[in-house]
């Protein structure tokens, strides 16, 4: 995986199975592996300066959630998303994010909403200037601001375990104008989350799900 060093820090011994596994979420969730791209054990290994055994053990684990499948041989990448996948990941989805959205409205916290009005500039800027990787990372980080806001471990897991399975998709998006569109929802939910709206930002954030679930539906 070209550039793939520069992504990454270095692990303790101690912590390092958990630390390729956590760092390996991260570029998944982030949009550094994205669907149609594939890795191996020995480019994981090299970069993260760890020997094969802790990377096939998080990789295990990430096969095991949905996150990665089996290429061949050595070969990993992201699992096809079928038709049956993507609509159960939209029913689950659609059942438990939108609740972690109205329960930031109701547990807001100045800070913190300091700091994803910073991510919404950011998604702003990047879908006016196309800028597909940004949009994507940036669009995690405002999804999972507004579930950590949620007070909610339990929640904010359950969630990066769907997230996980989808969002290497996600860059696809940005052909339709989902982009610009996801905008709006985000901006309103922002503005539901400052003024104490729970059910504005459950709607918002359900709309959010369904409007790119239908421009994914018609690309598989």
């Amino acid at each position: 995986m070209h550039g793939l060093s520069q992504h990454v820090s270095p692990l303790k011994r101690e912590t390092l199975e958990e630390g390729v596994y956590r760092q390996l979420c991260e570029l998944i969730l982030k949009g550094g592996i994205a669907a149609g791209e594939s890795i191996t054990v020995a480019s994981i290994a090299d970069a993260f300066g760890v020997s094969p055994m802790p990377v096939r053990n998080a990789l295990t684990r990430l096969s095991t959630a949905g996150a990665l499948t089996v290429i061949s041989g050595r070969t990993i990448g992201i699992p096809k998303l079928t038709r049956d996948r993507l609509d159960e990941l939209l029913r689950v989805r659609l059942t438990v994010e939108p609740t972690a959205a109205a329960w930031a409205a109701e547990r807001s916290d100045p800070a913190l909403l300091n700091e994803l009005g910073k991510t919404l500039d950011t998604l702003r800027d990047s879908e006016r200037a196309g800028d597909t990787k940004t949009y994507v990372r940036s669009n995690y980080t405002f999804h999972f601001q507004v579930y950590r806001m949620s007070q909610s471990p339990i929640m904010a897991a359950i969630i990066e375990s769907l997230w996980l399975q989808i969002s290497p998709y996600f860059h696809l998006l940005q052909a339709s104008g989902n982009f610009r569109i996801s905008n709006h929802h985000h901006e309103k939910m922002f503005r539901a989350i400052a003024d104490g709206a729970p059910d504005v930002a459950r709607q918002e954030l359900h709309d959010d799900i369904a409007d790119a679930y239908k421009v994914l539906r018609d690309l598989v």
